[in-house]
């Protein structure tokens, strides 16, 4: 990936999740003071824990991959269920509760948020489903 597409896509990610954590805090938590500042680190961490389990199913994605030769089943059997994992993470970090049925939804939404946020990195793959990228 060139590194104008890899800086627009980190850009994506972010952004994207700063953004519904902040709708997030705003419906777990509508008192909280500064829900800007709070929703950006919280985005922002969002992505660091993508980046560190990323670089860990890196090579289980690129294995699935290689051997069943289907990209978008792979993306969907590796990236999305580690996506729930992180986004309920997050959940119960901003909630500090079991996860609840809006919560539920909250969290599928976030996976939803982060697969479209990939859509940078497969425009610029030329429309492949990015799989085996060291990013989740």
């Amino acid at each position: 990936m060139e590194f104008p597409y890899f800086v627009m896509y980190l850009c994506t990610k972010a952004l994207a999740y700063a953004g519904w954590c902040y709708l997030g805090l705003r419906f777990f938590a509508p008192g909280k003071p500064k829900l800007v500042m709070a929703s950006i680190k919280y985005g922002c961490a969002r992505l660091m824990l993508g980046v560190l389990l990323g670089v860990v199913i890196f090579l289980a994605a690129l294995s699935m991959n290689n051997a069943i030769r289907n990209a978008p089943l792979t993306y969907l059997a590796i990236y999305v269920p580690v996506r729930i994992f992180e986004w309920g993470l997050f959940y119960s970090l901003m909630r500090r509760q079991p996860i609840s049925w809006h919560g539920l939804f909250w969290v599928v939404g976030g996976v939803v948020v982060s697969c479209l946020a990939d859509l940078p990195i497969a425009i610029s793959e030329g429309g492949v489903v990015p799989v085996g990228r060291p990013f989740c």
